[in-house]
């Protein structure tokens, strides 16, 4: 046997002895059976509403904006609807309903928002991630009322 093999040969052996006595430990960035947002997402978070608008009515509605949102999130099992009931920090609120898909790798989640200033639209998600500290929900929203943006907005929150 050459001498490269034979250090290669008692490289594993050592490495396969250390295994053997290692503490196995659980990957942090793994996908566990609970992580479908919809069992960490409920409650109370606060973040930004940040939007990035097109196609307005109304041209100088054209533009990308962010404000400071609490957010109340709540989700109806028997019925898969989730909610989010927005608070901005100019005291206008917006409520987002809608049925919630739940696959934890895709989810899926379509509905209708609404605000205190007379905005309305449809929405659906194009993405959902969710961990017990952060959330970040963006949305393709078509408003349909008087002002009829396209609107990319991201939803997103933290708390302890």
């Amino acid at each position: 046997m050459n001498r490269t093999l034979l250090s290669f040969a008692i490289a594993c052996a050592a490495l396969a002895a250390a295994g053997s006595r290692a503490q196995i430990v659980e990957n942090p960035l793994a996908r566990h059976a609970d992580s479908d947002p919809a069992n960490i997402i409920p409650g109370a978070w606060n973040g930004a509403d940040l939007e990035k608008r097109s196609n307005c009515t109304a041209s100088q509605n054209d533009g990308t904006r962010g404000t400071y949102a609490e957010y109340d999130v709540s989700f109806d099992r028997t019925a898969s609807i989730l909610g989010i009931d927005e608070i901005g920090i100019t005291g206008l609120r917006c409520t987002y309903s809608g049925t919630y898909g739940p696959d934890r790798f895709r989810p899926t989640w379509n509905g209708f928002y609404s605000c205190t200033d007379g905005k309305t639209g449809n929405f659906q998600a194009t993405s959902v991630l969710a961990t017990p500290n952060a959330m970040s929900i963006r949305l393709a929203i078509k408003l349909t009322g008087s002002e009829t943006c396209d609107v990319d907005a991201i939803l997103g929150g933290s708390r302890f």
